[in-house]
């Protein structure tokens, strides 16, 4: 493809790395995540955002992420649902569980 539009395609650094076979799975992957991340920032961009949206945005990445293939860029996969996992853990606090539990805002 990049040979193909070579007067479109002036950087050389750019060239290799369309041309790689990953980079359309890549676009794949980045297109599938893109949209609930998308989701969550702009709920919690929101002056009313509370813990409990938090915690239900990341719970709706991680549904996404599970939803990936594990054979399809499976470094990115892997990244992901450790920091997944290290946010989720911040959640694990007793005072906050009963506050979400409650329903307080």
């Amino acid at each position: 493809m990049a040979s193909d539009h070579d007067k479109v395609l002036t950087n050389d650094k750019i060239k290799p790395i369309i041309q790689s076979r990953n980079f359309f799975s890549n676009l794949r992957v980045l297109g599938f995540v893109q949209d609930p991340l998308k989701k969550a920032v702009l709920s919690l961009k929101s002056r009313r955002a509370t813990l409990a949206d938090c915690f239900l945005s990341l719970a709706k990445l991680a549904a996404t992420l599970k939803k990936l293939p594990k054979s399809l860029n499976p470094a990115f996969r892997s990244h992901c649902i450790k920091v997944i996992n290290e946010r989720f853990d911040e959640f694990d606090d007793d005072i906050l569980i009963c506050i979400l539990g409650n329903g307080n805002r």
